[in-house]
């Protein structure tokens, strides 16, 4: 049952990634604007990769119920 939400969770997250470097969202960020002398699609790049490990982290290491309990 864990493993069957744990996929689902990380299904969502796979098309919330996809739709982060879509167009749309990609174009929002490149601009000719640098924020402490970092483009900004840099940090936007770097920001959703970081944020991703993170959430990637936090669901392969999430804490399982043991059926005893």
């Amino acid at each position: 049952m864990q493993s069957k939400l744990k996929q689902q969770k990380l299904t969502l997250f796979s098309v919330l990634l996809l739709v982060l470097f879509t167009f749309p969202f990609i174009s929002v960020a490149n601009r000719a604007a640098m924020f402490a002398g970092v483009p900004v699609l840099f940090l936007y790049i770097l920001i959703v990769w970081i944020i991703t490990i993170v959430v990637l982290y936090r669901i392969a290491e999430g804490k399982q119920k043991r059926p005893d309990e």
